[in-house]
């Protein structure tokens, strides 16, 4: 089979910090790999966002802290953004330079206030009675507990009367139309619909894909299939061109010529004690004797003249 490549946690974590760098404007390394500084103006304020990685990112979700303090929906007292969207929907496939980006972007369309350290300000805004504060629809989009003094979690409650935000605590259906006509609800739902239809479009692309995929995959395995019956042809012929390199060195043919001189002289030798013992007459004797020391002269011959060049190579260093 082929080998296999997988990407290591510390490829992943780089591809992150790349899409950080490559999704937002004015990213400062305050400390290698692991605090990022991202200034962006927002209406009249200069904010930053403080990116932290831990050691488990991107399997663990990135910290995101906004300096100075703002009053948003996403944002905690401490300035931690804990509500946006892409972060609590973040996984190690996720880009860590979007969410960021889409976290920004929010802040630029709607422009939080600071947040306000006077609490002796009074509030605008009417006190909702005790069954408003556990009302189960106003809850369920983070209504309770009910606005105090400097808050700004839901500015749109200023611009109604007494009697709307009675009308509005005693109606659920009129809790949820408040509720999905806030600008942050809907760019969120306008976030989700593009996600989704992101989606729906990998998706399709996806599926147009399988069968070139298939396709690939069964010319891939066809040439692992066709790599490994030439692997074992290679191995075969090697093997024989090994044996036919042994057999034909110079070395073994100068052996092999040395026997079969020695092979040629035994058979002379033969045939002289065949005359002697008076199995052969003189002719036949003279053709075999002499044709049988002619062979055997060539061979010895040929053996001392390759033996000698042989031997000439060697001391020349080849």
């Amino acid at each position: 089979m082929l080998p296999r490549y997988f990407n290591t946690d510390i490829d992943n974590r780089k591809r992150q910090i790349n899409t950080l760098k490559i999704f937002n404007d004015n990213v400062v390394e305050i400390t290698e790999g692991c605090e990022f500084d991202v200034s962006f103006n927002s209406g009249d304020h200069s904010l930053t966002v403080r990116v932290t990685l831990g050691g488990d990112f991107p399997k663990a979700k990135p910290l995101l802290e906004i300096r100075p303090l703002i009053e948003h929906p996403w944002v905690n007292e401490k300035g931690v953004v804990n509500a946006a969207p892409g972060l609590l929907n973040f996984t190690p496939h996720s880009d860590l330079g979007r969410v960021v980006q889409a976290v920004i972007r929010e802040f630029q369309r709607n422009p939080p206030a600071l947040a306000s350290t006077d609490s002796s300000k009074p509030s605008s805004v009417p006190k909702l009675d005790a069954e408003s504060r556990t009302s189960p629809s106003l809850s369920r989009y983070s209504l309770s507990p009910p606005i105090h003094p400097g808050s700004t979690m839901f500015p749109e409650l200023n611009l109604l009367s007494t009697e709307e935000l009675r009308f509005l605590d005693e109606c659920d259906g009129r809790q949820i139309e408040f509720i999905e006509e806030l600008p942050s609800v809907k760019d969120q739902n306008r976030m989700l619909d593009d996600l989704a239809s992101q989606i729906e479009e990998l998706a399709e692309e996806n599926l147009r894909k399988e069968s070139r995929l298939c396709e690939l995959r069964q010319t891939v395995d066809a040439r692992i299939e066709e790599v490994a019956k030439l692997a074992f042809d290679n191995e075969r012929l090697f093997s024989i061109y090994q044996n036919l390199s042994e057999k034909y060195s110079p070395r073994n043919i100068q052996e092999e010529l040395g026997k079969a001189a020695k092979a040629a002289e035994e058979e002379s030798e033969k045939i002289a004690e065949q005359f002697l013992h008076g199995e052969l007459d003189v002719d036949r004797f003279l053709n075999m004797f002499i044709k049988t020391k002619a062979v055997f002269q060539l061979r010895k011959t040929k053996e001392e003249k390759l033996c000698h060049q042989l031997n000439r190579l060697e001391k020349a260093g080849f």
